[in-house]
């Protein structure tokens, strides 16, 4: 696990949204719970919660994999970079977040335009707007184009400072 050396607004940022997992997670576990009791103890199976769990379950999936970028825990495949000399490490994890970026990007404008498409269609269990749901793929680009800037900057610091530019 890679460590970070983030401060101020990046830290409280990262901290609120490890709390939010956290929160979501917990709903999760909850809410299962409570659909198992439902289930099998007076049998019937609500079905908004079943619903309610899926949904926030893609939330959680997707913030989780947008801060995975940040706290660097993605599996990589990383025998072509153990190839190259130890000085041009830096250089290659900045290509690699620049094509996390530009998916990302895609993300951000592709998932927005599902949110438009969605809007004014209701869950079929709940009734809210399926575009809420939606809305996890463009705030997930968002947030991954925000960590991949991040990385960015963090790798040509160590690019610059390591004196093989």
């Amino acid at each position: 696990m890679k460590t970070t050396n983030d401060s101020g607004l990046v830290h409280y940022f990262n901290t609120l949204v490890k709390w939010q997992l956290v929160i979501m997670m917990m709903a999760i576990a909850g809410l299962t719970f409570y659909q198992v009791i439902m289930r099998y103890v007076f049998s019937s199976a609500s079905s908004w919660s079943e619903e309610l769990i899926r949904f926030i379950f893609i939330w959680c999936s997707f913030m989780a994999a947008a801060i995975g970028v940040r706290e660097g825990i993605h599996i990589g495949i990383t025998i072509f970079v153990d190839l190259l000399p130890r000085k041009s490490a830096p250089l290659m994890h900045i290509v690699v977040n620049l094509a996390i970026l530009v998916f990302a990007g895609f993300m951000v404008y592709y998932g927005w335009q599902n949110v438009k498409m969605a809007d004014g269609q209701p869950s079929p269990a709940l009734g809210i707007p399926m575009s809420w749901v939606y809305l996890s793929i463009p705030v997930m680009g968002a947030m991954m184009v925000f960590y991949c800037s991040l990385e960015i900057g963090d790798a040509w610091k160590r690019f610059t400072a390591s004196g093989s530019h």
